[in-house]
């Protein structure tokens, strides 16, 4: 295949511009697609206009100003018509074939008009899901976000989702036929070589790792964690991820804690905030457990996070998980919503060693074969070949 240049707009990278699973994805994708020879550039949001490297990857920094008068009649224009000038700028510059943007905000919206190269579109979970699960009233700024995704998805050359199960989420809610969107899994630099070092304390760590909110279900973990500690008193659960304030009452997970849960419970729960990607890669490689009880996920990358260190993991059958982790067969799945299955899952698996080192080397040669990085990075490839009209794609 020839070589191609890319630019991939990104509301976060990690490292750079913060931290998320779209900035995730976007690294994941842009240095693998250095690796099999293409041009990757990425725009990100910045205080300043410059350039930084991350290896290979060319990352573009630029500051994503607003017009406040335009923005308060028509909120987020003015981040639309700054992403859109750069990017335009970057691809007459660069030479760029072709763009990839998040449905994330519609902030593609503006580049869509008289765009200088194509433009491809990935669907994450889109602001209407997440305000449906989250409860949030339709407010002016989440009504405009979800306007904007909708007019971006319909510009869009190429639509593209890492599930079935989104995929057929999406084209209902965008009144399309499945069809027109593409199927690209999310893949992940796995390490053939790494081997499982066995600690040397008795605890029974369980790790949660993203956002603490509440599409990621961690209330019901919360929830779960004293009925698991009356069966398994040497657990210990370390929560990784920026605090929300979406527990009862508008309250933090660290308000929560403090105000609902005994003393003896709380010395057993650690919240860690942010980690490095080094704390993380560290924390999961030395996790008995990882669990992600999200109410929807698209995909779930967090749990490919885990089970390339070959550690077990639980989640929920909701979105598209079911298609990364097949339940007893490469981790335990449950309903979401439902802390007491969420309890006995933990317990079933802290109590099995044999089950859970069963469960994580079956999950860990899962990801090494289906969503590796190199696999992602190729599909992409071929995606965007479809994209500029030079071949006809053959993934879903």
């Amino acid at each position: 295949m020839a070589p191609l240049k890319i630019c991939l707009y990104t509301p976060n990278y990690p490292g750079v511009s913060g931290e998320g699973g779209i900035g995730t994805y976007t690294r994941h994708l842009a240095r693998a697609l250095a690796s099999l020879g293409h041009e990757p550039h990425v725009l990100t949001p910045g205080t300043v206009r410059e350039l930084v490297r991350d290896g290979p990857v060319t990352i573009h920094l630029a500051p994503a100003s607003y017009f406040p008068v335009l923005d308060r009649l028509i909120p987020g224009v003015g981040a639309c018509c700054r992403i859109a000038a750069v990017m335009r700028q970057i691809v007459i510059r660069h030479e760029v074939e072709v763009v990839e943007f998040p449905n994330w905000g519609g902030l593609g919206l503006a580049y869509g008009v008289g765009r200088p190269a194509p433009m491809v579109v990935r669907l994450h979970t889109s602001a209407l899901e997440c305000s449906l699960i989250d409860g949030e009233d339709s407010s002016r700024l989440v009504a405009w976000d979800i306007r904007r995704e909708r007019w971006l998805n319909r510009a869009a050359d190429t639509l593209v989702t890492h599930s079935l199960a989104h995929r057929s989420r999406m084209a209902e809610e965008l009144g399309v036929n499945e069809d027109r969107i593409h199927v690209v899994p999310h893949g992940i630099e796995v390490y053939p070589a790494f081997r499982r070092i066995l600690r040397s304390d008795n605890e029974l760590r369980v790790v949660y790792l993203g956002r603490m909110e509440k599409r990621k279900g961690t209330i019901d973990l919360l929830n779960a964690i004293p009925d698991v500690l009356r069966e398994v008193p040497e657990a210990r659960f370390i929560l990784i991820g920026s605090d929300r304030p979406h527990c009862p009452g508008g309250r933090t997970h660290a308000q929560y804690l403090e105000d609902e849960f005994p003393a003896e419970v709380r010395r057993r729960i650690s919240l860690a905030g942010r980690l490095s990607d080094d704390e993380v890669d560290s924390q999961l490689q030395e996790a008995d457990l990882l669990v992600a009880p999200s109410l929807y996920e698209s995909f779930g990358l967090i749990f490919l996070e885990a089970m390339r260190w070959g550690t077990a993991v639980i989640g929920t059958t909701a979105g598209g998980i079911p298609e990364i982790v097949e339940h007893e067969k490469t981790g335990l799945l449950v309903e979401a919503g439902h802390p007491s299955q969420l309890a006995q899952a933990m317990i079933t698996l802290l109590h099995n060693k044999d089950l859970r080192h069963r469960l994580g080397d079956a999950g860990r040669r899962r990801v090494e074969s289906i969503f590796n990085v190199d696999r992602m990075a190729r599909q992409s490839v071929e995606l965007y070949e479809t994209a500029l009209g030079t071949k006809q794609c053959r993934i879903h």
